[in-house]
């Protein structure tokens, strides 16, 4: 039987990443996490360095976003979240993990932390990954049902 201590990260790490850079304009969050579909956002430096990341929850914890009447669909208005400036909002401590390191250190620090994903950094910084409780949840089904 295959433990989750001997499934490494990089096995299921998502590494087509999307990431936003610090100096982008805040309004731009939205934009990604909306039109990719995802709920996490890691924040970037020029070089690729992770430097933040901000998530859906924190977005609708900043500005509250506005309710379509005729549609099913919430929206923002760009002048509203360009008050902020995206390195002000953003998470700045976070938590990573390295692609060597075992799933069963991911879902651990995934369940007792509550996050949605850990990002995943090199050994001087750099975002090569990210892990979200889908990827973990996805490599359990393949691997044990």
């Amino acid at each position: 039987m295959i433990h989750l201590e001997k499934i490494l990260i990089k096995e299921v790490m998502v590494t087509n990443l999307i990431t936003i850079g610090m100096d982008e304009p805040f309004s731009r969050v939205w934009d990604v996490l909306r039109i990719n579909k995802i709920r996490h956002l890691p924040v970037i430096n020029d070089n690729g360095k992770l430097k933040g990341i901000i998530t859906q929850r924190d977005l609708y914890r900043t500005v509250s976003p506005r309710k379509k009447v005729e549609e099913d669909g919430l929206f923002y208005l760009k002048q509203d979240l360009d008050k902020f400036i995206l390195s002000s909002v953003m998470t700045e401590k976070v938590v990573t993990l390295s692609q060597n390191q075992s799933l069963g250190k991911a879902l651990d620090v995934i369940v007792k932390r509550k996050f949605g994903c850990i990002p995943i950094v090199d050994e001087k910084g750099y975002l090569i990954g990210i892990v979200t409780q889908v990827d973990i949840l996805r490599a359990i089904s393949k691997y044990f049902i």
